[in-house]
């Protein structure tokens, strides 16, 4: 009985429960599409990694002490020649093959870098067991002079077989002529691969920096042999300082770093699916209750004829449940297109590189997911109205009109105690120090932001008053009455407005703490960068040469060229980086007074700026226990303690070690850049002695700073694009809303019209009224984010990140205002349009 009454329910209240339904497809379809997007770059990921160690059953390498960190750009060391001869002789060794790889990348008519990253240069081995390239086309390279070329990279750069074609190397750019053309492996990945192929003995001599040696050794075993079991007997016959692992282990390895940054990623993404969730769930509670409140001759005839309050409550929870069920069905299904619109987003976040995004699947989690966000969150959502429901007395069936509005004490109450213990929280984190000043700030201003919420219907109606006074005193009769249609009902327009609240005080939030942080980099940039010039690859993972330093040290005017080399070592267990250089040098080129201590730092000694020593307790004279790359375990001695900089992006080193006693430990460590100080060389002469290099990018002051604010920029357009869903979910409620107003006010309507009230007029109330919430919303909203902002800029002013300029966005702020005055008159469209097309008399003979 209750489940047909339930279906009637849905099917008499279809039209206002449809806007209810769209406020739960966007939000599923934001979760739904995140777990897809990133289900599906998993697999095309698992396929790439399988793809490319198909085949290697061992891998035979340098010990590592340690992992490369995310994002970091590390050396290996290489394995010497005879090792390959002793894993040829182990048993079920079916083959073995060293492997010479080092940077290549393909230049075009242009003299511009062509392919995606990381270029990477091999030795062509047409073993189909151990070798991704397979020939498509041509004759594979043999001469000195000859080259391969991956088929994406020779279309991007407009080569064919036979051309002569540029090739930067680290050493520099030399020309060859395309033999022939390949493809890699079979994944999706392998259109994001950029791979020049040399001659055997010519990769040996471009690509290594060491003769005689291999970057690895690559086994394939018999058939049958299990990898673990040849993985052992590989390890039995190898020198100290060289290990094998299993071909499984090296794929797991190469993958740990992209799962890490999917799973970030994810992270990420989700966090603005539940904002979406979160403020979808305002709009299905102003439903149900404005429902509630309309129907209460309903649900108390209901209860006259039998019904307990149980069943009552449950007939509400059950639409809610057919809402819920039908808006997940829909959410998934536009989650695919979701997760696809995500992929061409990261296409622009990545710089225009694609994604190896194959054929999108759907995993169980999205399904469950999906449901139960979907299902659980309306539920909850409807329930409050639910019990309210419940509580009608039969004898309501014999009144007319909406149940009497409720007081707003209990409101009053809730919302300043959380107002005052968020006040409490937020003062105690700015009078904190560290993580703790984060969390103690994060849970007040999260305080804060609930009180807002919970006290918006008290403050409502001197707030709307304002709002609403130029609209009364320009917009005439229909001003007037829109604004008083806004005071109302203070709980349905502060439930209307909380949605915009929460999009738009996220918004002012991110663009304080953003603007703030663009700020403070560009004054710590404006004190911090102390080159002229810098060199650096074109990503991060792109090579320096150390010859480019000398190149350009060579070049009249230029005062010094510091190449800035990346070490990495052990600290009491925990994996540290330092500039390698003279300290003396680094000291004096990054403005860095050192304060205890001496600078001839040698050997195992430290250099380590005064925010490093403090957190760790470290003085000078203090010895670490720690150990190389290579594994050598050694005591460090902390030699001296400078003045550091706190700063945003890192512009001057925490550490700083001898490179002249590092470099035995890890010869090959990567140059991140070089810094270059002039007296009067010209960049036109700079440029010319990094001709060689074109992955090399010269850059002045003004470009770094550019460089900096551009990334901030991107991250902030990124997160505010990701936020506009949760804004387009309320303006969704405000159209709700209307709706539901008008279909309440029938009869209102009706009587308006009879004494004279034109269609136009009507049409311009219910915009007034529109706006004045959208406004209302808006005002709480940006208000509270720039609080918020504010807060939190003041608690990370004084941490190791150093934001410690306040700026205020009043541009965004006041375009966030603006667009919430558009929402407001967009959204009244349908509404107004609706109520001015009633039928007078049969409006004011309805119900």
């Amino acid at each position: 009985m209750m489940f047909k009454l339930v279906l009637r329910g849905l099917v008499a209240h279809r039209a206002r429960l449809l806007l209810s339904t769209v406020a739960v497809v966007a939000g599923v379809a934001f979760v739904a599409g995140t777990l897809i997007f990133s289900a599906t770059l998993d697999r095309s990921f698992d396929r790439a990694f399988d793809d490319l160690g198909r085949g290697t059953d061992v891998v035979v390498r340098t010990d590592r002490a340690f992992e490369p960190g995310l994002g970091e750009r590390a050396s290996e060391r290489p394995v010497p020649e005879p090792v390959l001869a002793a894993v040829q002789g182990v048993e079920g060794v079916e083959k073995a093959h060293g492997v010479v790889t080092g940077f290549a990348a393909v230049v075009d008519r242009r003299g511009e870098i062509v392919g995606a990253e990381p270029q990477a240069g091999v030795a062509w081995d047409g073993d189909p067991d151990l070798s991704l390239p397979r020939l498509t086309s041509g004759t594979p390279p043999a001469a000195p002079d000859e080259i391969a070329v991956d088929v994406t990279t020779a279309a991007d750069a407009g080569y064919r077989v036979g051309d002569q074609v540029k090739v930067a190397l680290t050493s520099g750019t030399r020309a060859f002529r395309l033999t022939g053309l390949f493809e890699v492996g079979d994944s999706a990945l392998s259109d994001q691969l950029s791979m020049t192929a040399f001659a055997p003995e010519t990769a040996r001599r471009l690509l290594s920096d060491h003769p005689g040696t291999y970057a690895r050794i690559v086994v394939h075993g018999d058939d049958g042999v299990p990898q673990e079991r040849l993985r052992d007997a590989v390890a039995a016959a190898l020198p100290p300082g060289v290990e094998a692992i299993t071909g499984r282990e090296a794929v797991d390895e190469q993958a740990a770093s992209f799962t890490e940054i999917l799973k970030a990623l994810r992270t990420f993404l989700l966090v603005f699916a539940v904002i979406a969730v979160f403020v979808g769930s305002f709009i299905i509670f102003n439903t149900f209750a404005m429902l509630v409140s309309g129907r209460v001759r309903e649900l108390a005839l209901l209860r006259a004829v039998g019904a307990s309050r149980g069943q009552v409550t449950r007939s509400v929870l059950g639409e809610a449940a057919g809402v819920g069920l039908a808006g997940s069905t829909l959410g998934l299904a536009a989650g695919a297109g979701v997760a696809a619109g995500l992929a061409r987003l990261m296409t622009v976040v990545t710089g225009g590189e694609e994604l190896p995004f194959g054929t999108l699947v759907i995993p169980a989690s999205a399904v469950i997911a999906s449901y139960g966000v979907g299902t659980l969150v309306t539920l909850a959502a409807a329930f409050v109205p639910a019990r309210r429901a419940s509580r009608i007395p039969p004898v309501a069936a014999l009144r007319e009109g909406k149940a009497a509005p409720r007081p707003l004490r209990g409101r009053a109450v809730c919302g300043g105690v959380a107002l005052a213990a968020g006040g409490g929280l937020v003062a105690a984190g700015l009078a904190a120090d560290g993580t703790a000043a984060l969390t103690l700030a994060g849970a007040g201003a999260m305080a804060l932001f609930a009180g807002v919420v919970v006290v918006s219907p008290v403050v409502g109606r001197p707030v709307i008053r304002v709002l609403a006074w130029p609209f009364a005193r320009f917009g005439g009769s229909s001003g007037r009455m829109g604004g008083r249609n806004a005071l109302r009902d203070p709980r349905q327009t502060a439930a209307t407005a909380s949605a915009l609240t929460i999009g738009l005080a996220l918004i002012a939030t991110v663009s304080v703490i953003v603007q703030s942080m663009a700020t403070s980099v560009d004054r710590q940039l404006d004190a911090g960068l102390t080159a002229d010039y810098q060199v650096t690859g074109r990503s991060q993972i792109t090579p320096v040469a150390a010859e480019a330093a000398g190149a350009v040290a060579g070049v009249g005017g230029v005062r010094s060229a510091i190449p800035i080399r990346t070490a990495r070592f052990e600290l009491a267990g925990s994996v540290r980086t330092a500039a390698a250089g003279s300290p003396g040098e680094l000291l004096g080129h990054f403005r860095l007074p050192l304060q205890e201590g001496t600078p001839s730092a040698r050997g195992d000694a430290l250099l380590v700026g005064r925010s490093v020593a403090t957190s760790q307790g470290w003085r000078v004279g203090s010895t670490i226990k720690g150990r190389y790359q290579d594994g050598t375990r050694r005591t460090f001695r902390i030699a001296g303690i400078y003045a550091d900089r706190p700063s945003v992006t890192p512009s001057a080193p925490s550490m700083i070690i001898d490179w002249a006693g590092y470099r035995t430990r890890d010869p090959d460590a990567p140059i991140d850049r070089i810094e270059i100080n002039v007296t009067d060389a010209r960049r036109g002469a700079l440029e010319a002695a990094l001709a060689p290099w074109p992955n090399l990018e010269l850059k002045d002051r003004a470009q770094v700073k550019d460089d900096a604010a551009g990334d901030i920029g991107l991250f902030l357009n990124l997160v505010l694009g990701l936020l506009v869903l949760s804004v387009l979910v309320a303006a969704l409620g405000i159209v709700n809303t209307l709706a539901l107003a008008v279909t309440e006010r029938t009869r209102e309507i009706g009587l308006l019209r009879a004494v004279g009230m034109q269609r136009r007029q009507l049409r311009r109330m219910i915009r007034y009224e529109a706006v004045v919430v959208s406004l209302f919303g808006a005002a709480a909203g940006v208000g509270t984010g720039l609080v918020l902002g504010i807060v939190l800029q003041r608690v990370m002013a004084d941490g190791d990140g150093g934001m410690e300029v306040l700026a205020i966005p009043y541009g965004t702020l006041a375009v966030c205002v603006a667009a919430a005055a558009v929402i407001g008159v967009v959204a009244a469209v349908w509404p107004a349009r609706r109520a001015a097309r009633m039928n007078i008399l049969e409006a004011i003979a309805s119900e």
